[in-house]
């Protein structure tokens, strides 16, 4: 018996001291302010997301002409203001000089992902390759799309119904 009043005891300091212990003691610093923001919420990601999707309203037919240089204009010069921020927070990291030159680097490191091993995107017969990854027709005439299969160590195309990459010899998943 005094064995389980001495437990009770316990289980109850130890309830008292739970419950009382975020009063008693000092503010802890809030540690969730010291995770960086997500690329696509900083000031320079939102105005490249813009960017992308007034070029792709514009390939599809949604945006005029003049309606596409005026959006142009203005979150081109958006990013670059962002991006010149950017520069003096962190002098020592290199900043492309134009949309042109970001959306180059944006291209090329999309086509350098064959060679990483990664699939390259879906692409319609008559209007080549969509920027939708995961679309199955295609934006711009609505036809089916073929997938494109490569392998996944490096990147090559694959024939139909291969279970064995030829360039490198990696089994294909089925």
């Amino acid at each position: 018996m005094v064995v389980e009043i001495a437990a009770a005891l316990g289980l109850g300091v130890l309830v008292f001291w739970l419950v009382f212990e975020p009063l008693l003691t000092p503010a802890r610093p809030d540690l969730s302010l010291l995770e960086p923001e997500a690329p696509e919420e900083t000031r320079r990601g939102i105005a490249l997301l813009a960017l992308k999707e007034i070029e792709f309203d514009r390939e599809t037919g949604k945006l005029s002409h003049r309606d596409y240089e005026m959006l142009k204009t203005r979150y081109g010069t958006e990013a670059l203001a962002a991006l010149a921020a950017e520069e003096t927070l962190s002098p020592g990291r290199v900043v492309a000089g134009s949309p042109e030159e970001l959306i180059a680097a944006r291209l090329q490191s999309l086509r350098s992902a064959r060679s990483a091993g990664r699939p390259a995107p879906p692409a319609c017969r008559d209007c080549g390759p969509r920027p939708e990854v995961d679309a199955l027709y295609c934006s711009r005439c609505g036809l089916p799309l073929a997938a494109g299969a490569h392998c996944t160590e490096c990147g090559a195309p694959l024939p139909d119904q291969s279970r064995f990459c030829a360039a490198c010899g990696t089994k294909v998943a089925a």
